[in-house]
């Protein structure tokens, strides 16, 4: 009996393994993807780079919500080099859903070494039938290139399998006190993120959202929402567009990142 519990144990342990290994491999293909994206800016140009890297329904934001890959390939082209690199990561338990983000800088061209631009991408990624992945929606918040730093990459650890509810997304989507935890990231015009943890004040509850578009990823365990939204601020309404990414954690939708930019800098 001690020896069929034993051997019963053991399979658990190897099933398990090789879950995880199976999981690591492929967070660790969605940040080479992302690597690989701006090494194809640096190479090829970031009108080329957004063209081949952008699935056909990608999403960026100009400052509403358009088709990326479309935007990219009527843009003239342009000398301006940018580059950036994933800091953390997350994916999906289907591992064929799951977002990067870190920080860019842009300098006017390959040639000079000014920083010019400077900022925090949030970008998700949704891997194709043919099994690479490409890029769904993709927003950008600015801050001075004063405040860029080195980061090293912290991918996330696995997490529960639980799955969540479309319509408790959407309802929290839209609710003025935003369920984060400790972990969401927090992105703010002309401010480099932080995590709700580090926060000095609560982040407003003043913001009134209109969400525009969602996506689960198939094992219904992260999503992302995005819209516009408007805001009261000491120099008025503020207008702007959302991007924020979700993630079932004690089976209830998390923000795991939430990014506001307004369309008047």
């Amino acid at each position: 009996m001690k020896t069929s519990a034993f051997i019963l144990a053991m399979l658990l342990l190897c099933a398990f393994q090789f879950a995880s290994s199976l999981r690591d491999k492929a967070l660790e293909s969605l940040a080479n993807a992302e690597r690989n994206f701006s090494a194809t800016s640096e190479a090829k140009g970031l009108q080329q780079a957004f063209v081949e890297n952008m699935a056909e329904d990608g999403i960026v934001f100009a400052p509403g919500p358009v088709n990326g890959r479309k935007l990219h390939a009527e843009a003239p082209q342009s000398k301006a080099l940018l580059t950036w690199y994933p800091v953390y990561a997350d994916i999906a338990k289907s591992l064929d859903w799951g977002y990067t983000t870190g920080p860019y800088q842009l300098k006017p061209s390959a040639e000079d070494d000014k920083i010019v631009g400077a900022g925090f991408y949030l970008s998700v990624w949704r891997k194709q039938p043919d099994g690479q992945w490409k890029v769904a929606i993709d927003m950008g918040n600015s801050f001075s290139p004063d405040l860029l730093k080195e980061e090293a990459y912290q991918p996330a650890k696995a997490a529960k399998k639980e799955k969540g509810i479309k319509g408790n997304l959407l309802a929290a989507d839209v609710q003025q006190v935003q369920p984060y935890h400790h972990e969401t990231l927090i992105y703010r015009h002309g401010e480099y993120p932080y995590k709700y943890k580090d926060a000095v004040v609560g982040p407003s509850s003043t913001v009134t959202y209109q969400l525009l578009g969602y996506e689960l990823a198939p094992s219904a365990d992260m999503a992302y929402t995005y819209g516009s939204y408007t805001q009261n601020t000491s120099k008025g309404e503020e207008k702007g567009h959302y991007l924020k990414v979700w993630k079932v954690l004690n089976k209830k939708w998390q923000l795991v990142a939430h990014n506001l930019v307004p369309d008047k800098k």
